[in-house]
């Protein structure tokens, strides 16, 4: 439902179906999305940072290859529509409290541009 994409985190409001735990969304989150990332920094032949995802996987002792997240995360429960709206604006302004940009809808990697701006075209999200 919102999302920011920080350079060095990311912040997202998401939901799940009754059969789906929030710990299962968030595992397949990161498995779907570090392959995808290792992929593009290989064609991309971005060498270094895969080096640190080589380097993070064995610190890890995992059985990956690479390791691109955490693996924690800090979840919070939503329980009512004024808290969702906080926590939807709380992220949204992350970019323009860490001084990247000067307007929420400013930062490329942000669902403010789906609510504030109508612009679908990085992520399409389903709004609360």
């Amino acid at each position: 439902m919102a999302y920011v994409i920080m350079p060095d985190h990311l912040h997202m409001v998401t939901s799940s179906e009754e059969d789906k735990s929030l710990s299962d969304i968030m595992r397949d989150f990161k498995r779907f999305t570090s392959k995808a990332i290792s992929t593009l920094l290989k064609k991309d032949r971005r060498i270094s940072y895969l080096k640190v995802f080589r380097n993070y996987a064995k610190l890890s002792k995992e059985d990956s290859i690479y390791k691109v997240w955490r693996d924690d995360f800090h979840p919070k429960v939503v329980y009512s529509e004024k808290f969702l709206r906080q926590k939807i604006d709380y992220i949204h302004y992350n970019p323009v409290r860490k001084g990247l940009v000067e307007k929420p809808e400013e930062w490329l990697y942000s669902s403010a541009r789906n609510y504030l701006l109508e612009d679908n075209t990085v992520i399409e999200l389903d709004h609360f």
